[in-house]
């Protein structure tokens, strides 16, 4: 009996020592996970009593015009804020401090949604932004006042500032407020290089919140500066052509390096608006007219008369016209029972060939059209980079230079040699943007097809433009014919230049339609290259939208010139604008 008791205490003993060691096992094992397994979380969650990590925004790279003069660059900005680790409420004193900063911030935070967001953050530990922004007398006078205050904490960070507001916006961009990343324009195209990479900085803290420590882990590394070619100077008298109810663009290229010196759009936007929240009527003046809309690359208008310099190229190099024999212009020709105007309905009689191009008589283009085929044309177009992009670090439109296959595949019709006609003069179905036009005078002036360009450390790109010099010499002879008797004669009266012009003016709408609205009315075309005294050739383009007549556009030249002139340091021009009269005879057709 006493061995089966004793068996039994035994068994008893095993077992408990059994239990004590499974949980002492049980123990180790948690211990293990906790402390071994799972340290570096439950350290990382220590360390968050104490430590605070804060992201050090980097300096967005500036942006700089080819004369290193400031774009684009950042201000230092501070924002006030409440932030309350505690997890308690509202103290009377808290309450009596908020009263304060109301005062110094001009800012009620006594109204109701104020008051509950802070008694949100207060219960789950947040931060309330009290206001964004504050001015240098309101921070000194927070500092002061506020300086022991645990709760209110001041943080700066850097803002971007475009300081001559408006000016260069589509070239410029915008930025997005919340991420800070580019939305348009250089800022966009190039945001990677001007962003930069963020810093971190480790803050140690005490049980009320107040920073003990601040530790830099990594530095923060500023953005990229660029350079562009933009020329302020220049871009400033470019957007000083238009008037407040006009829209269009003026565009000013170097022909031998695609440097874009000027690459104005108007209307144009302030791009510091978009750095803080958009008021309703900055809203309702982006809905006129559309702003963003950089109508220098991504606005397609038909080429008008500016397109003769590439149908005379196709004539000249297939043999099609001859410079040395006379044309004899009457008005209009027959073709296919119709009547195809020229811009003086009463001829302009006999004409050398470069006189035809100087005035714009559509005659020889009309012969010339019946013997070429549209496809021959648009082949001609291409060389000179109409209907497609060029490539520059903005968003573009290619454009559109029509062709058989294009409008059996896009209209399911037959093309009709009545439809080339048009075409040869730069009406029809072709639409270009002013910046390919410029390109394309660019082409003329150089002898070579280059890429236009917005940043100066970037390569220059020319390729080979397979016409003869007697073809593009005859050009720009006719060119320069058009401001010595064509309808650019305003320009010869500034002195000091050398300048070859184009003008067109382009349809909007039938002929036949009577213009009552401002819509209807043509666009204004001025594209043609200059030198002042012994300076390289430029180009200027200009497009002015629904003005009704080429001579608005080659009035905004003359004022351009006289500018740049200006500019250079030259004595104002020697002869007075009241020295030009319009014609007594303006064209009845568009140019």
């Amino acid at each position: 009996m006493k061995k089966s008791s004793s068996f039994k205490h035994q068994r008893q003993l095993q077992m408990v020592l059994y239990i004590c060691s499974a949980a002492l096992v049980i123990i180790l094992a948690r211990l293990f996970y906790l402390q071994i397994d799972k340290q570096g979380i439950f350290a990382t969650l220590g360390e968050r009593n104490f430590l605070r990590m804060e992201v050090i925004a980097p300096l967005r790279g500036d942006v700089y015009d080819c004369h290193h003069q400031l774009l684009a660059a950042n201000r230092p900005v501070y924002d006030v804020s409440w932030h309350n680790i505690s997890g308690a409420p509202l103290t009377e004193d808290d309450k009596i401090l908020l009263v304060t900063l109301s005062g110094l911030l001009g800012v009620n935070l006594e109204e109701g949604d104020k008051r509950q967001q802070l008694q949100f953050c207060h219960r789950f530990a947040r931060r309330f932004l009290l206001k964004e922004d504050v001015t240098f007398e309101q921070l000194c006078k927070i500092s002061e006042q506020c300086m022991h205050a645990p709760h209110v904490v001041i943080t700066n960070r850097f803002k971007r500032l475009y300081p001559h507001q408006s000016l260069g916006c589509h070239v410029l961009g915008y930025l997005n407020r919340i991420e800070n990343v580019g939305k348009s324009g250089i800022e966009h195209h190039f945001d990677q290089q001007l962003q930069g990479e963020q810093g971190y900085a480790i803050h140690m803290i005490n049980a009320t919140g107040k920073t003990l420590m601040k530790k830099i882990h990594t530095h923060a590394k500023a953005g990229i500066d660029i350079t562009l070619t933009i020329d302020l100077q220049m871009q400033q008298l470019a957007e000083g052509l238009f008037a407040p109810d006009q829209a269009g663009a003026v565009i000013v290229m170097d022909p031998a390096t695609g440097a874009l010196r000027a690459l104005a759009s108007y209307p144009t936007f302030d791009p510091n608006a978009f750095l803080s929240p958009l008021s309703d009527d900055e809203w309702t003046r982006l809905a006129i007219n559309n702003p963003l809309m950089n109508r220098a690359t991504s606005a397609l208008y038909p080429p008008a008369s500016t397109f003769k310099l590439v149908s005379m190229t196709a004539g000249l190099e297939d043999k099609l016209l001859d410079t040395n024999t006379d044309i004899l212009c009457t008005g209009h020709i027959e073709y296919g029972g119709r009547k195809y105007h020229c811009i003086r309905r009463t001829g302009h009689g006999s004409l050398t060939p470069k006189e035809a191009l100087a005035v714009s008589c559509n005659i020889p283009l009309f012969n010339l059209a019946r013997k070429i085929s549209v496809d021959r044309v648009a082949w001609y177009a291409d060389l000179f980079g109409l209907g497609q992009k060029t490539e520059l670090s903005l968003p573009e439109k290619a454009g559109l230079v029509p062709t058989r296959a294009w409008k059996r595949q896009v209209l399911g019709e037959r093309w009709w040699t009545g439809e080339t006609l048009s075409i040869c003069i730069g009406q029809g179905y072709t639409l270009v943007t002013p910046l390919q036009i410029a390109r394309m005078v660019s082409a003329v002036c150089a002898g070579s097809l280059v890429k236009p360009r917005l940043l100066e450390q970037e390569a220059i790109v020319r390729k080979f433009l397979p016409v003869s010099n007697e073809t593009l010499s005859f050009l720009r002879s006719g060119m320069k014919g058009t401001v010595q008797m064509g309808s650019a004669q305003r320009l010869k009266y500034i002195r000091g230049f050398d300048v070859g012009a184009k003008t067109g003016t382009a349809q909007t709408c039938s002929l036949s339609t009577e213009q009552v609205y401002k819509h209807q009315l043509e666009h204004a075309w001025f594209c043609g290259f200059f030198s002042y005294e012994h300076e390289d050739p430029l180009v200027l383009v200009i497009l002015l939208e629904n003005a009704g007549s080429s001579r608005y556009a080659v009035d905004m030249a003359d004022r351009f010139l006289r500018g740049y002139r200006a500019l250079r340091g030259g004595a104002g021009s020697l002869v007075s604008s009241s020295a030009y009269t319009e014609p007594k005879t303006l064209p009845e057709q568009p140019e």
